[in-house]
Parts: C-alpha cells; sequence; structure tokens
C-alpha cells in the first residue's frame, strides 16, 4: 500500500502530492537532529551539532541534498551560509512509518498490534488508558 500526504512547498509552488518514503536510518538521523532545532530554518552547523555522531560535514551536505531531492525539506542562502526546512514534520513521518508497519505486520489491522503489545506485556495500563481515550475522541466522545 502507498501512503501518500498533501504538502504544500514554501517555495511558492502548488500543493503537490508528495509520496512519503522510508528513510535510511544515516538520513533519518539527520531529518531527526533537524527537526529538534527550534527555528524554522536551521543552519547546517546547528544540524551538525544536534547529531550524536562523529559524521564529517560534507557527508552531512551530502544527505541534506539527498532529502532536499525527496522532499523531506528545503534550503535557502543566508550569505554564505545554508539554511535548512523541514517539509515534512515529525508527525508526518511518524505516522506514515506506523502505518506502514501496520500493513506490513499486521495486514492493516490496528487492533492486531495493540494485541501483539498487550499479550507481550508491553501495554502499560497507562497506556490502556490513554489508547482508550484517543479512541474515544476518535469516534466522537470525550474520554
Amino acid at each position: 500500500a502507498i501512503i501518500s500526504h498533501n504538502f504544500v512547498f514554501s517555495g511558492g509552488f502548488d500543493i503537490m502530492k508528495k509520496e512519503l518514503v522510508s528513510l535510511p536510518d544515516a538520513e533519518f538521523e539527520v531529518m531527526d537532529a533537524l527537526w529538534s532545532c527550534e527555528a524554522e530554518y536551521a543552519p547546517t552547523t546547528e544540524i551538525l551539532a544536534k547529531m550524536n555522531t562523529e559524521k564529517k560535514a560534507q557527508t552531512v551536505l551530502t544527505m541534506l541534498s539527498r532529502l532536499s531531492e525527496k522532499g523531506f525539506l528545503s534550503s535557502r542562502k543566508n550569505g554564505k551560509e545554508r539554511l535548512w526546512k523541514a517539509e515534512v514534520t515529525r508527525e508526518e513521518y511518524s505516522s506514515y512509518e506506523a502505518k506502514k508497519l501496520v500493513n506490513k505486520i499486521y495486514g492493516g489491522s490496528f487492533s492486531r498490534l495493540v494485541s501483539a503489545f498487550y499479550e507481550g506485556e508491553g501495554l502499560s495500563e497507562k497506556d490502556a488508558e490513554e489508547l482508550i481515550e484517543l479512541l474515544g475522541r476518535k469516534n466522537g466522545r470525550k474520554g
């Protein structure tokens, strides 16, 4: 199953249908660092500082360029510095990956996913209460 999202790109583009793809771990690490930056546009140096690895700046720049080609981020110049902006939010990507997991492993059945956590004793009472509240909101009821 292909999961698509609509995105508005900040460069004045019209709404475009953009298909998300799973990111390799290294590219996800770059996105994770960018998502943790406070400003809308982050300089490469800040992204590097947020990463927990010893990757070389050129390697990270290559990954930033790949992520830009995939539509995950955009950039602009500020003097000699390049600033990067996430075009896919952490929530959008997390939702995509969660839906992909449910479709692939549990045949699209959310209840089978929850059951797997419950049977494996991975679902705490607090998690169960939050899930009940979420399902109540989804169905138009208050928890």
